[in-house]
């Protein structure tokens, strides 16, 4: 590594660590305080609360590293421009490219480490959070042949309540079943409580049903499975998710909302390398603001827009309306597209 890169690394490095400590610390205390009231009530649960939101860190970085990445590159940028050491680089023979370079290499790695952290940290504190809370809310699992429905599960008591199992035929409805209790017991085998059986001629019309208070029935899945099902992508790792998305096209089913998920995964880190794009128009501005509350200020604005895009081509991915790849991509293709022609129209 020559002087120079030693030179900006360090004045690099420690306003990012500093920002990223801030934003972090700010954002769990916001969270954290909204939620103390009904945690005071009982001390067990303040415990519980201060004890999830530790997990929450490695989350929390992988989602506000960029905007730390870009507050530091606009403040180095601004001390540079403050000190006219950018002219000094370009009398020294170092061009614009190569005093972007330690910037960028900076940016790749961070987007790996977020990547990792978001990928095999994440997902098992998310499911230990998750197992901390006592109920679980809207369980749906979909196979090409059946579709289970919960409206709720009860950990502690292992039931599930207003479960509902609809089976098809070449995705004609056949029968459905509806219980207002169910249970586990082995072998994906479960017992339904209070309920209702119903039978369907292929046109949506019941020929007949049955009422039970208790029915032993194989139903081909276990709570696992169920839960898996249910679970959000970030409580997922990505060969985890891969799996679960070659279960349902196995089954028949187009998994478009797990597919820009997947995409997700690996665009969304890269922003660290990419958000610093949207500051190359300062740095090739002759009129640099070199003040701190501006290159915060801008640093904050821009990450709004950048996520509030990503999310935009996320949702239009699982609405179909884009493809799943292009809707996970589309934010860093777009900031990508104004980085190259920034760098592309530099003077070297």
């Amino acid at each position: 590594m020559k002087i120079t890169d030693r030179y900006i690394a360090k004045e690099f490095i420690k306003p990012f660590f500093i920002s990223l400590f801030i934003f972090i610390f700010l954002y769990l205390l916001v969270q954290f305080l909204g939620e103390l009231g009904d945690a005071l009530k009982e001390k067990q649960k303040l415990y519980l609360l201060f004890k999830n939101y530790l997990m929450r860190i490695p989350s929390v970085f992988v989602q506000l590293s960029p905007i730390a990445i870009l507050i530091s590159f606009l403040l180095v940028l601004g001390g540079f421009s403050r000190y006219n050491e950018i002219v000094a680089f370009g009398t020294s023979g170092i061009s614009l490219h190569r005093i972007l370079l330690p910037f960028l290499v900076f940016g790749f790695i961070l987007s790996g480490i977020s990547f990792f952290v978001n990928d095999r940290i994440v997902p098992p504190l998310s499911l230990k959070i998750e197992k901390s809370e006592e109920k679980v809310s809207n369980l749906t699992f979909r196979t090409k042949e059946k579709m289970l429905y919960a409206r709720l599960f009860d950990k502690k008591k292992g039931a599930f309540f207003d479960l509902q199992i609809l089976s098809y035929e070449n995705r004609t409805l056949k029968r459905s079943l509806n219980a207002k209790e169910s249970f586990y017991l082995h072998n994906e085998t479960w017992i339904l409580k209070d309920g209702i059986s119903r039978n369907f001629d292929g046109e949506d019309n019941c020929i007949s049903q049955n009422k039970f208070d208790s029915l032993k029935i194989n139903l081909g899945i276990n709570p696992e499975t169920l839960l898996i099902g249910y679970r959000k992508s970030e409580q997922l790792s990505f060969s985890q998710l891969l799996s679960y998305l070659r279960k349902l096209r196995s089954d028949g089913i187009y998994p478009a909302v797990q597919l820009v998920d997947l995409h997700a995964k690996i665009a969304f880190p890269l922003i660290n390398l990419i958000i610093l794009f949207l500051g190359l128009p300062l740095f090739f501005s002759s009129h640099l603001p070199t003040n701190k509350p501006f290159g915060i200020g801008f640093s904050i604005l821009a990450c709004i827009l950048y996520y509030w895009i990503f999310s935009l081509g996320i949702a239009l991915g699982k609405e179909g309306l884009l493809y799943p790849f292009l809707g996970a991509w589309f934010a860093n293709f777009f900031f990508g597209a104004i980085g190259l022609f920034f760098l592309a129209s530099m003077r070297r």
